[in-house]
């Protein structure tokens, strides 16, 4: 039996190389269905569906804040949480962590310091998350307390990059940010929650006015639920909770609420409509690589079939014909995963580059994308589920006798097999269509989005952070507006350098800062509804720098910096909204309107709107006020290549104090590109996909029409004798190919505008029946049909009625 099976098998190998164009176009077609395939549910399946590194993750529930008058959810207040986990029953435990205040310290190291990522958390967080250390121990409730013990736990990448990992770590000492911290543990990899985090400090450390407020939202929660509750279960309850809150602090929690979230969506992001909108569109690509090759098994096994009646003829059964052709399929199969293999193993790296840059995305997620086996096998069984029920049809009807199929005036075994063949075809055009429209929508969305003014002057602007370490240095002193004063002075000095200035975050970022506040001498509101604005701290060159414009009224001064004057500079989004028709310039502005006596602060300038919270968002409200901070935004604006200019930056930084790093160093132009890279990734991968659909349609449309005409020649040569013209026989083709072509674009497109509904909510400013897209994907197709019948159907009309008729 083996030895049949091996002699079916070399046979098929010489027969494939025999058909040495058919078995590329059927090799290539399905290597690309199965690579592109399996490289994007690979994706899916290590963002989505993968098990997270922490213990029954399926329990660990993220908890945030809601505003209503913010979009999305924000961090909790310290108290907010301190009620939550006093009050609620659904969660074992509920642990907070924080990345703020600040996000970055300075680690000094023997010869230098670095920027590490601190994170604030509480002592049960490790044990919500379910991880149990590397060395030594993670944070306990003990730490927890306020005067506790300064203790420090490690990522394992920290360990291995900064301490060369040490194993006698533990018990070591670090500084940061000038404080001396006892390293307690290190955690194992891959278990580092937040993934950036380098450094989990006890969150007592939190400062003690940020602690108190239920005005600073700080901290995100995190937990475990109880065995039998439900998310939607810990929600309601959740949500009781938070209504209970609003009533006893109405000033402060009026209107807010819960969000709660599996720790997957958290770390996922906005990712996940972009992934299943990608990985159904490469399920079609795949659907049309299987349609191809069943055309193209269709087509070799019917013309094989006189053939095959020979050899009936001299004594061969069925069987051994059946097994001779499921060595061919299997063949093609198995050189068609192969090379599919490779090409998702080729993609792999690149997927893991675009998906580094979407926001939102955890980096811990991008390190578990590996190529997944059983996505592979799948892909690669429907290829040869398809092959085998296609490739065989023709075997498993009733064979013709011998007599009828030598007749010469036959005209082909493909005939009966006609219809199904341009059902598959039609099939093929319309999931091109879907494919096509898809992509011309994200790309008309990806279009209109890059055509949106971000409100600051992007090229040849250099952006980079410091944080000033305490205790040295504090919010608002003498010291620290020397030391970056004399900084910015120095940096202004540098060759190349036309303008220097700060602010408290990178623009086109969320400030993470909003004040409540209220227009004086308008009627005072109800506690809880007053409204909210971003607010940044910048110096008086900002604005310049940045190439925002000054619509009206004038920038900061440098007294007024220096005194740290109470003067607001607002934007044009928040002139609008809040002081109507009035004359902006003069007009006051309450803040710190929860306590007894607000401040009134007078408006001297309106500048121009940037879309500081989202270029695909409207722009805030923001007010901004001259100042320093620990934490300071340096931006550059410079003559030539931004980033030629940071060894030059860290010079100048290190002339002042040798200790201190600058971190995130990045051009604005790279900070817009970042800002759209979801989007654009999304565009490039459809546009990707089209192209490999409308590709695959042509071999398709081209593959069935050329064995058409060879398998017609005599009944071309026929009708030409009996008086049918070159049109007539190009009439004869073109006919049959726009029927099926037009039938296909018509259900094509009646499904395409059905999916885009699915998207609707990754385009910008575009419509579902976008009548660009609509006319696109027409021209397109057409422009498909017309390449892949023009060849065949010139051959058909310049066919030999002499030669054809002789031709047998």
């Amino acid at each position: 039996m083996i030895a049949i099976l091996l002699r079916d098998f070399r046979y098929a190998a010489r027969q494939l190389r025999r058909s040495y164009g058919f078995t590329v176009v059927a090799v290539a077609t399905l290597a690309l269905g199965v690579g592109a395939n399996t490289a994007i549910f690979s994706v899916v399946y290590g963002l989505l569906l993968q098990s997270l590194p922490f213990r029954d993750a399926g329990r660990i529930v993220s908890i945030l804040e809601t505003h209503p008058r913010i979009t999305g959810g924000v961090e909790a207040t310290f108290q907010d949480y301190l009620d939550w986990r006093k009050q609620q029953t659904s969660f074992e435990q509920l642990a907070a962590y924080s990345v703020l205040n600040p996000a970055t310290v300075s680690l000094r190291l023997a010869d230098r310091s670095e920027s590490i990522h601190r994170v604030l958390a509480s002592g049960n967080f490790f044990s919500v998350l379910g991880v149990s250390p590397l060395m030594g121990r993670a944070l306990e409730e003990r730490d927890d307390v306020s005067g506790g013990n300064r203790v420090a736990v490690l990522s394992e990448t920290a360990w291995r990059r900064y301490f060369g990992a040490n194993p006698g770590i533990l018990g070591q000492s670090i500084d940061l940010d000038g404080t001396s911290y006892s390293v307690v543990g290190v955690l194992p990899p891959r278990a580092e929650f937040p993934a950036e985090g380098d450094v989990w400090l006890p969150l007592a450390f939190l400062d003690q006015p940020t602690q108190a407020s239920r005005v600073w939202h700080s901290v995100r929660v995190l937990g475990r639920l109880r065995p039998g509750v439900t998310l939607a279960g810990a929600r309601s309850e959740m949500e009781t909770i938070a209504g209970r809150i609003a009533e006893t602090n109405p000033a402060t929690n009026r209107g807010e609420s819960v969000q709660l979230n599996p720790l997957r969506d958290q770390l996922v992001g906005s990712l996940r409509p972009a992934l299943l909108c990608v990985m159904g569109s490469v399920a079609l690509v795949l659907l049309i690589a299987c349609a191809n090759v069943a055309n193209l098994l269709l087509v070799r096994s019917s013309a094989a079939q006189r053939d095959g009646m020979i050899r009936r003829a001299l004594g061969a059964s069925r069987a051994r014909l059946f097994s001779q052709h499921l060595a061919q399929t299997v063949l093609i199969c198995l050189m068609g995963g192969a090379f599919g293999i490779l090409f998702a193993r080729g993609t792999m790296p690149l997927l893991r580059i675009g998906l580094s840059h979407a926001p939102g995305l955890d980096a811990s997620m991008i390190d578990s994308i590996q190529i997944n086996i059983p996505a592979l096998i799948v892909n690669l069984s429907v290829c040869l589920l398809t092959a085998l029920i296609f490739g065989m049809l023709p075997l498993l009807g009733n064979a013709p006798k011998l007599s009828e199929g030598m007749n010469s005036g036959n005209r082909g075994f493909t005939a009966g097999h006609a219809s199904r063949q341009s059902i598959l075809i039609a099939g093929e055009i319309a999931i091109a269509v879907v494919v096509s429209f898809l992509c011309f929508l994200m790309i008309r969305s990806f279009d209109r989005l890059m055509t949106v003014d971000p409100g600051y002057r992007t090229d040849h602007l250099l952006s980079f952070e410091i944080i000033l370490p305490q205790p040295r240095y504090q919010d608002s002193s003498p010291e620290t507006d020397h030391f970056i004063q004399q900084f910015l002075d120095r940096l202004q000095t540098v060759p190349g350098v036309s303008a220097v200035a700060t602010t408290n975050q990178v623009p086109l970022d969320d400030s993470k800062v909003m004040t409540r506040f209220l227009i004086d001498g308008e009627t005072p509101l109800t506690p809880g509804t007053y409204p909210l604005a971003q607010i940044r701290s910048v110096t008086p060159n900002f604005f310049t720098t940045a190439g925002v414009g000054i619509l009206s009224g004038r920038s900061f001064t440098q007294d007024e910096l220096v005194k740290n004057a109470n003067v607001f500079v607002v934007n044009q989004t928040f002139a609008r909204r809040y002081l109507g028709n009035r004359n902006p310039i003069g007009a006051k502005i309450l803040i710190g309107v929860m306590s007894p006596q607000p401040t009134s602060i007078p408006v001297i300038g309106v500048v121009a709107d940037a879309h500081d919270v989202g270029i695909q968002k409207d722009p805030p409200a923001e007010i901004f006020l001259p100042g320093f901070g620990l934490h300071e935004v340096v931006l550059i604006r410079t003559a030539a290549d931004p980033h030629a200019l940071v060894p030059v930056v860290r010079s100048v930084l290190h002339g002042l104090d040798p200790g201190q790093p600058i971190y995130h160093i990045q051009t604005l132009d790279e900070v817009l590109s970042e800002s759209v890279a979801l989007q654009r990734m999304t565009a490039i991968l459809l546009s990707v996909f089209a192209g490999v659909a409308l590709v695959l349609a042509t071999v398709g449309i081209y593959g069935i029409l050329a064995f058409s005409v060879v398998q017609r020649t005599r009944e071309i040569g026929v009708r030409m004798a009996v008086g049918a013209q070159r049109k007539d026989i190009l009439g004869l083709f073109l006919g049959r190919a726009f029927r099926f072509a037009l039938a296909g674009g018509l259900l094509g497109l009646g499904i395409a505008l059905l999916c885009a509904r699915a998207i609707n909510g990754l385009l910008f400013k575009t419509s579902t029946v976008d009548p660009l897209s609509i006319l696109s994907t027409v021209i397109v197709l057409g422009a498909v049909v017309v390449l892949a019948v023009s060849i065949p159907a010139r051959r058909a009309a310049s066919v030999n009625p002499t030669e054809a008729l002789r031709s047998e």
